[in-house]
């Protein structure tokens, strides 16, 4: 039977063998020809892209959907957001370093209070 440190030494050996190759794989990749693209290939986007923007000029917009009462009816549903009270002066100081206490943002339409 084989000893156990013979053992782990073989069990160690595999596993540099292992990691190398898989080191070698990750770290030697050459780049795939299929990836890399080419003047042809550069020139024929070119022309994708040229045939997209002909296609775009081609369309024309009926003006009447503007004046239309489906979307002058319309309503806002939109919630106003509120300010809220911002972090720190300087995030990156330490905790404690900060000089005076950074004040809420009042709300819009209203006065600060005076007094405090």
């Amino acid at each position: 039977m084989i000893s156990s440190n013979i053992q782990k030494i073989v069990v160690a050996v595999i596993v540099v063998i292992l990691l190398g190759v898989f080191g070698y794989t990750v770290f030697n990749r050459s780049s795939d020809p299929s990836t890399v693209s080419t003047d042809s290939d550069a020139k024929n986007t070119g022309k994708d892209v040229l045939v997209l923007i002909e296609k775009l000029r081609v369309i024309n917009i009926d003006q009447k959907i503007f004046s239309s009462p489906l979307l002058n009816n319309l309503k806002d549903f939109s919630v106003p957001i509120s300010p809220e009270q911002q972090g720190r002066p300087n995030p990156f100081a330490s905790i404690g370093s900060d000089f005076g206490i950074q004040q809420p943002v009042p709300p819009s339409g209203t006065k600060p209070a005076s007094g405090q």
